[in-house]
C-alpha cells in the first residue's frame, strides 16, 4: 500500500517534470541543478527579504506623512514614558 502509493507519487512528479523520458544520470542532474537554484532562492528570502521589507516600510513612511522614523511609535507612545 505505502510502495504503491510512493510509486505513485515519482510517478506524477516524474511525469510533471517531463523527467520520464531522461536518462539517470539526466534526472540526477536536473535534480541536483533545481535543489540547488532552489536553495539559493531560499537563502536569499530569509537573508535579505527582512531587511528589504523593513526598507520598503521606511521609504513608505516617508512618502506618506513626509518624515523619516517611525511615525507610529510616536502615536503609540504617552509624553510620560519619553522624560525618562
Amino acid at each position: 500500500m505505502v510502495k504503491d502509493y510512493l510509486w505513485r507519487q515519482r510517478v506524477k512528479f516524474e511525469s510533471t517534470l517531463a523527467l520520464s523520458m531522461l536518462e539517470p544520470w539526466e534526472k540526477i542532474l536536473c535534480l541536483i541543478i533545481f535543489s540547488l537554484l532552489t536553495m539559493l532562492v531560499m537563502i536569499g528570502l530569509f537573508q535579505y527579504l527582512p531587511q528589504h521589507v523593513m526598507d520598503m516600510q521606511r521609504r513608505a513612511t516617508y512618502y506618506l506623512w513626509g518624515q523619516e522614523g517611525d511615525v507610529f511609535r510616536s502615536w503609540v507612545e504617552t509624553p510620560g514614558l519619553k522624560e525618562l
